[in-house]
């Protein structure tokens, strides 16, 4: 399987903190998921097995395993010591996670380095399942956006094109999950999402990576290359009952949420200055974008190693520049449908 899912930059554990507080909006359905957790005592004697799909670099990775685990250990009577795996692709930066491991030193941690639209674990050994702001990047591009990076702004043939590559992801996601788990075992997601309205919270800002693309002077052809590889599903692409028992798994719960990007709230209340915020919205942006953008300048070979990282750089200082001009404007949210499914 192609492995388009985009590894982020350094600077990703920093500024991730609108993926922290999807992470705090499932602890809900953690416990929910936790409560309704069945494992047949046959299997007791056997590791418990967690895994999160979509490390990362690992800072909030290792706060919901964190999360999972203290709640088993409060509420399990039946409660072992667990192995922890975390999965990203192999080329994510494992290093940090690694240290970020060592430091912590509170439960026991092995790396998948497999796609998570291919099946990681052995059958019928996964206890408990977690993935939070990962499913909405594709194994793989499924065509180029002619108007835009963005399938948000998709028309036509092209906007289809990514719905069907996202139900295909989907559905190997969650087959490859039902083989993973053992009878009784759930799957807890945090999934970005359209709001109930059909909308997106963050457009103005997707939509500003266009923008500053075309102003940076990039050829037709490298626009056209300039298209991320992710698909924001609507409630209704999530929440499939009819996929739900295909793959043999109940649907527990299912919700939609909303939770502000803080940055601009921040700003409202003196905490940042205007230069702080849009920096803050910028490299929130940065750590998934410019890896596709960087790699659509060195397709066809017609720039420099130093000529990519001042396009790069200039494409950054205008991105920010535009967010001082009109601040108002970047005042977003994030919508995340959050799931808990047990399998049969």
């Amino acid at each position: 399987m192609s492995e388009a899912i985009v590894n982020v930059t350094g600077t990703y554990n920093t500024y991730s903190q609108p993926q922290l507080a999807a992470i705090n909006l499932s602890i809900s359905f953690i416990h929910q998921a936790i409560d309704a957790l069945n494992i047949d005592n046959s299997l007791l004697n056997n590791p418990l097995i967690i895994a999160d799909f979509g490390t990362s670099h690992g800072a909030n990775s290792i706060y919901a395993i964190k999360l999972i685990i203290n709640y088993l250990r409060e509420k399990k009577k039946d409660y072992r010591e667990p192995l922890v795996i975390h999965n990203d692709l192999p080329t994510n930066d494992w290093e940090k996670v690694f240290k970020l491991l060592i430091n912590d030193n509170s439960y026991k941690a092995v790396a998948s380095g497999h796609s998570f639209y291919e099946q990681c674990i052995p059958n019928n050994s996964l206890s408990i399942g977690y993935s939070s702001t990962s499913i909405h990047w594709l194994s793989k591009k499924p065509c180029n956006i002619s108007n835009h990076c963005v399938s948000l702004f998709a028309i036509d043939d092209e906007l289809i094109a990514f719905k069907s590559q996202a139900r295909t992801d989907y559905m190997n996601f969650l087959e490859n999950r039902s083989h993973e788990l053992i009878s009784g075992g759930i799957l807890i997601l945090a999934i970005p999402s359209l709001n109930d309205q059909g909308k997106c919270g963050n457009q103005n800002a997707k939509n500003l990576l266009y923008t500053c693309a075309e102003q940076i002077g990039l050829t037709s052809e490298e626009l056209l290359n300039y298209t991320i590889p992710s698909h924001i599903r609507s409630y209704d692409e999530c929440v499939d009952e009819k996929l739900f028992n295909q793959y043999s798994f109940q649907l527990i719960k299912a919700e939609l949420h909303s939770s502000t990007i803080n940055f601009y709230e921040e700003l409202q209340v003196g905490q940042t200055t205007l230069e702080e915020f849009a920096r803050n919205r910028t490299e929130f942006m940065r750590p998934w974008c410019e890896p596709i953008l960087k790699t659509a300048l060195e397709i066809n070979k017609q720039h420099s190693k130093e000529e990519i990282d001042q396009l790069l750089n200039q494409y950054w200082i205008i991105y920010k520049s535009k967010i001082e001009e009109k601040p108002d404007e970047y005042k977003s949210y994030l919508s995340y449908t959050y799931l808990i499914l047990k399998k049969n």
